[in-house]
């Protein structure tokens, strides 16, 4: 999966700049997700679902045009990425976080000093006055500047797993999305952000939405890395044999 977060402060633009980044890249077939941050409490109408969710704090909602899952509880934003299986997640917001790209969205030099922390691939406003004065590079509402940022970020998405483990050589994640968004590094650096992993049964492969792939590559690095005789997991080929078939009668009989 690929990502770029749209930050800024209020009223710069960030949540236009977001859908419109959004839909250009549905236009160009890609699966896209969205994630917004919001200070704020959501504020449900009162309801049997909203007494569901103060009481058990749990709920999932179906109706014929939606399906919601609700929890009265704040999640990691890494933990929640890996259940909207997309090919692009467009953040909004999310500023203090440094495991992925940005655009900055500015009204003023003071607002990109505050939002600049080495992680940004391109800035944009509403006012054409700022890009006459060098201060962004593009317009928000401007549809040929819209082209140009939509191909940038093409390129130049990546999400890491904030997991801070050093395996790539850098101190943190965030030391290595730098290296990266200043085009030193590659984000197959990070073994744990690969988006890719084949499994094979007596054979036949087995087909995995991103989800799954994510999670079944984390759990076999994280089972294997600690291995003292192992040199190198990058590209591996790992073989497991096993006899499974009294553990799955013992299932089926149960």
């Amino acid at each position: 999966m690929k990502a770029i977060a749209i930050v800024g402060f209020k009223k710069s633009g960030k949540t236009t700049l977001a859908l419109k980044i959004a839909k250009a890249l549905i236009n160009k077939n890609y699966r896209v997700a969205v994630l917004k941050h919001s200070s704020k409490a959501v504020e449900h109408e009162l309801s049997d679902t909203d007494k569901f969710l103060k009481e058990v704090g749990r709920v999932a909602l179906i109706t014929p045009e939606s399906t919601e899952i609700m929890f009265q509880a704040q999640w990691d934003l890494k933990d929640v990425v890996p259940l909207l299986s997309a090919d692009f997640l467009v953040i909004e917001g999310f500023k203090s976080l440094k495991y992925f790209p940005k655009v900055y969205c500015l009204k003023d030099e003071k607002e990109k000093e505050l939002l600049d922390d080495g992680l940004g691939i391109f800035s944009a406003g509403l006012d054409a006055s700022l890009q006459e004065e060098g201060l962004v590079d593009y317009l928000i509402n401007e549809e040929k500047d819209l082209s140009v940022m939509v191909e940038l970020i093409e390129q130049k998405g990546f999400f890491l797993p904030n997991k801070n483990c050093g395996k790539c050589g850098y101190e943190n994640c965030y030391e290595l999305a730098r290296a990266i968004v200043r085009d030193e590094e590659s984000p197959k650096k990070c073994i744990y952000a690969q988006d890719y992993i084949d499994i094979k049964v007596n054979g036949k492969t087995i087909s995995l939405n991103p989800f799954m792939s994510q999670l079944y590559q984390s759990l076999i690095y994280s089972i294997l890395a600690p291995l003292k005789d192992i040199d190198s997991l990058e590209q591996a080929v790992i073989e497991i044999k096993a006899d499974a078939t009294d553990a799955l009668i013992k299932k089926r009989d149960n």
